[in-house]
């Protein structure tokens, strides 16, 4: 069986062609709400920047009292990872994540770094707000990499991005099929990877092992179905011990998951169409609308016929810890 027909093979195929081996320069993010298609169109790399286990070095630099998924990233910069990144592009989504901006800028002093304002609204004021930030990252990355990004480049970026979507969202529709089947845990595990990979070299693995499962068969057991809900996790540990009990998480809202599906529709200017697709998408916590994420949530509920909810919290996530309260009482 070929490379990429497999979901190890996938992995594989996405850790050959992993963007600190591109030719192109590599941009670092860490946000859903980042969109990629303007990295894209600049002929960058975007690496996803996630949390992993790191020493405690970034305690000497930030309060110990912090949000650990800021320390593990700037505890591995200190300690020299992340060389290969030729920036780094942070969503001002909280004090945590402006507190990485500048210490990331004072330590490790990137060649480019930027920080993006994320209103925590849907108006059409702010949307019209959030279209200006994008277009000031776009000016930016025009004179620093020397780029000129034309709005047929960013549709072409764009539309490669609906394909990524669309195939994540059949695959997500073809869980629990293979042997070994495909788990909610593997979904994130290709997440992960992908979103470290050139986005054509992503596709092209997603289109194989789609293709493969659509033809195997789809296994069930009785297990306890459960839906995942909350802020980043540190990789799918999580979500692979509760299959490995014998849960079956047939579903996550997470920054590592659901949170990635919306199309970009175009018209005639496509930093509107993406400043109003990226902030009409799926809430996290920070966006303060906890009415609307229970409400979401109760619909995940309803659809997969989940059993239960896992809340996933980082310590120290103010938005997360205070909305935690009303999605138990729902």
């Amino acid at each position: 069986m070929a490379s990429g027909e497999t979901f190890e093979g996938l992995l594989d195929d996405l850790e050959k062609g992993a963007p600190c081996r591109a030719e192109k320069p590599v941009i670092g993010w860490n946000c859903t709400y980042l969109p990629l298609e303007i990295l894209e169109a600049a002929g960058l790399e975007p690496h996803r920047v996630l949390p992993e286990p790191s020493s405690e070095k970034a305690d000497a630099y930030l309060d110990p009292n912090y949000c650990p998924l800021v320390k593990s990233i700037l505890g591995k910069a200190i300690e020299g990872g992340y060389a290969f990144l030729s920036g780094m592009v942070v969503v001002n989504t909280c004090d945590g994540m402006r507190r990485l901006y500048d210490a990331w800028r004072f330590y490790r002093r990137p060649p480019f770094s930027f920080l993006l304002d994320l209103p925590r609204v849907t108006t059409s004021a702010s949307m019209a707000y959030f279209r200006e930030q994008l277009q000031g990252l776009v000016t930016e990355l025009d004179r620093h990499f020397g780029v000129r990004i034309t709005e047929d480049e960013l549709a072409r970026a764009v539309e490669e991005a609906n394909r990524t979507r669309d195939l994540l969202r059949k695959l997500m529709a073809l869980q629990n099929r293979g042997d070994p089947p495909l788990g909610h845990a593997g979904i994130l595990d290709i997440l992960s990877a992908g979103f470290r990979s050139p986005r054509k070299s992503f596709n092209a693995a997603l289109e194989r092992l789609k293709q493969r499962l659509e033809k195997a068969v789809e296994w069930s057991s009785p297990r306890l179905k459960v839906l995942v809900s909350g802020s980043v996790l540190e990789g799918s540990a999580l979500i692979r011990m509760v299959e490995e009990l014998g849960g079956e998480v047939v579903g996550s809202d997470l920054c590592v998951g659901g949170r990635l599906l919306e199309d970009v529709v175009l018209s005639s200017d496509p930093l509107t169409d993406l400043s109003e697709v990226y902030l009409n998408k799926r809430p996290c916590a920070r966006m303060m609308d906890t009415g609307a994420r229970v409400s979401l949530l109760k619909e995940d509920v309803r659809r997969t016929g989940a059993q239960g909810v896992i809340y996933f919290c980082l310590k120290f996530c103010d938005p997360y810890l205070y909305e935690a309260p009303a999605v138990t009482e729902a």
